[in-house]
């Protein structure tokens, strides 16, 4: 079962990455939750990587800056919410 928290962050999370295609960490903190720590937002998205619905990869040369995408399978399931139709 999905776990996502349809009308919280965790569903902002996967329509910020839907629509804007990739984010750092850092980015995604301060779109989402600017006003905690940086810790609650990574394990944010940790959680959505469990569920499938967004991954990550690691930039070697960015210092090792992690940038997250939305996987088919969360875009599939934002697409299905009324403010991400088309």
């Amino acid at each position: 079962m999905l776990k996502v928290d349809a009308c919280g962050e965790d569903r902002l999370a996967v329509a910020v990455l839907a629509q804007y295609r990739m984010a750092t960490t850092e980015q995604l903190h301060l779109l989402l939750t600017p006003r905690v720590r940086i810790e609650q937002t990574r394990r944010r998205l940790v959680k959505l990587r469990g569920e499938g619905l967004i991954d990550r990869v690691t930039l070697l040369q960015a210092g090792r800056t992690r940038v997250w995408f939305v996987t088919k399978y969360g875009a599939q399931v934002a697409s299905e919410w009324p403010g991400l139709r088309h």
